[in-house]
């Protein structure tokens, strides 16, 4: 505990195997299945009717510039750093959670720099590091494919960079270039604008009126700008701005009934939530080191009659203050909570610290240290069962490993169609780059579409618009054989999906027969499953027919 140096390569060690542990094999679930699909694609589609985006409303003219700079319902940045890795790397499940493996990682190494910088202390940083680096909320954040991993990478290096600013002003650019890295990711990062304009008229007003601070903010303006010349374009064509502005303004929005991703805990749950996601030895730990703060800077004051010395104290109070703000607005969601990490991390550090020094000169030391162990023993074993004892398994990535497994060598003859001439293009422009000396084979898959919509887009989508495999529901499928006859489909292979009661389904389609009925007609005519994906507890998710006319 008393070699930063080590402690910090323990740290990275150990997030390195949490993070990346089985991940290919890791469930892509709701928003990270939508934001996964859009992102192959750099796409905005979401192939919903009541959440519809510019590509359903152009349907048969060319999209217009403005609608290639934003998404409707997030900036682009996210989108656009994970649609490299997919381009270099292609469409997989590990690929989908590298960029969030990389930032967990690059956070941890700035929740060290942040809490050096703030506390000049390097065992209280690498102690920060080493909580982060076995806490369970941070392992599920960053084990995931949301905006939230990209999101606090770029607030730890934008708050790095401000500390940096206030020691020396040639880094403005820097401080100005992160935070506008911050809210191309995600909106909700601009909470932390009155954080650095309190702390500055607290502690640094004449850096009020110094023109890089406002240089710094221009330069991030600049980098916002797409998404600015975006809503401009929107809200001339709709009267309103994107979803996440509309929200906020309580605009209405036609072609938005839905609001995917909207509903959200109430911030009434906080207590019960914090309890869930970080566990409560952990939060005993943030409250004891908030605890000393106050103490800290309670004595600061009365021995030097200012409060200069518990400046970085109230930094991360403020960031707490205003993220509790933001999150009674938006909800406390478990990925909106960790929004909480980097103030929570270097809290507790301060009390594992604090707590590992107390009484050294006694015998009690030993029981003080105890409990510093202790809490790090319990983060391993929390996240440990959070993210892979408890983790969810619908066999989403099964049922992708298995059409990966079928379809290696092998190319559909058919290039699939769509009617929108822009969505047309797509398939058309990644079915140019299909693999060379693949076996050309007719290749159809019919699916129940009363699977969660993330599942039909990361697994139905995005084949049918990046891999130009025909993908039907079952309606669409019968219908065609109804006005076509069974011949358009000869010589076929045809895969159909059917989804199991234990997986995640789309609560407004429950009630839907059709897909049973398919089913029961490939019973009664010998077909029966070639492969039954099952999930947790050997729960049957998936049944895979595959067969031809």
């Amino acid at each position: 505990m008393n070699n930063p140096r080590n402690l910090l390569i323990a740290a990275s060690a150990v997030v390195l195997i949490l993070l990346s542990w089985n991940i290919g094999g890791q469930d892509i679930l709701g928003d990270e299945a939508a934001y996964s699909f859009r992102a192959v694609g750099y796409l905005d589609y979401l192939g919903t009717s009541f959440q519809t985006q510019p590509v359903d409303w152009y349907v048969d003219e060319p999209l217009p510039f403005w609608t290639k700079l934003s998404f409707h319902d997030h900036p682009p940045l996210g989108f656009l750093i994970s649609h490299l890795f997919f381009r270099a790397l292609g469409d997989t499940l590990l690929v989908a959670k590298l960029p969030s493996i990389l930032a967990g990682l690059g956070s941890l190494f700035l929740i060290y720099l942040v809490a050096e910088k703030l506390f000049n202390n390097r065992r209280l940083a690498a102690i920060a590091a080493l909580l982060a680096s076995v806490n369970g909320l941070f392992i599920a954040v960053f084990r995931s494919s949301l905006l939230e991993p990209l999101l606090i990478f770029f607030i730890l290096l934008n708050i790095y960079f401000f500390l940096r600013f206030l020691e020396d002003n040639r880094r403005w650019w820097q401080f100005g270039a992160s935070f506008g890295l911050v809210i191309l990711t995600k909106y909700t990062g601009a909470f932390l604008i009155p954080v650095y304009a309190a702390y500055l008229l607290l502690y640094r007003r004449s850096r009020l009126k110094d023109w890089r601070l406002y240089a710094a903010a221009m330069a991030a303006i600049l980098l916002f700008s797409p998404v600015l010349i975006y809503n401009f374009y929107l809200y001339r064509e709709t009267g309103h701005f994107d979803l996440q502005f509309a929200y906020l303004l309580s605009q209405e929005t036609p072609e938005w009934q839905g609001l995917l991703g909207k509903e959200q805990a109430p911030f009434a749950d906080a207590g019960k939530n914090l309890l869930a996601v970080f566990g409560w030895p952990f939060l005993m730990a943030t409250l004891l080191g908030l605890a000393h703060a106050v103490h800290s800077s309670y004595k600061d004051y009365l021995l030097y009659k200012n409060y200069n010395f518990c400046k970085s104290y109230i930094f991360l109070c403020l960031y707490l203050l205003f993220v509790t703000l933001l999150l009674i607005k938006i909800g406390v969601a478990s990925r909106f909570l960790a929004l909480y990490l980097p103030a929570f991390l270097i809290f507790s550090a301060i009390a594992a610290d604090w707590l590992w020094d107390f009484k050294k000169e006694a015998v009690w030391k030993y029981a003080f240290r105890a409990l510093v162990l202790g809490l790090v023993i319990f983060e391993i074993l929390f996240a440990y069962n959070k993210n892979f004892l408890q983790a969810e398994n619908f066999g989403i990535a099964a049922l992708d490993q298995y059409f990966i497994e079928e379809f290696r060598g092998k190319e559909s003859a058919v290039i699939p169609q769509s009617d929108n001439k822009n969505l047309n293009e797509v398939i058309q422009k990644f079915a140019a780059k299909k693999s060379p000396g693949a076996q050309s084979e007719p290749l159809l898959i019919v699916y129940n579409d009363n699977m969660a919509i993330g599942t039909i887009e990361w697994i139905f989508y995005r084949r049918f618009f990046y891999q130009s495999i025909p993908t039907l529901f079952v309606e669409n499928f019968l219908k065609t054989l109804e006005l076509q006859g069974e011949d358009y489909f000869r010589g076929f292979t045809i895969y159909f999906v059917q989804s199991g009661k234990n997986t995640v389904l789309n609560p407004f389609k429950l009630d839907k027969a059709i897909g049973s009925e398919f089913e029961n007609s490939l019973l009664d005519r010998g077909i029966f499953p070639q492969k039954i994906i099952t999930g947790k507890g050997g729960l049957e998710m998936f049944r895979v027919y595959k067969f031809s006319l």
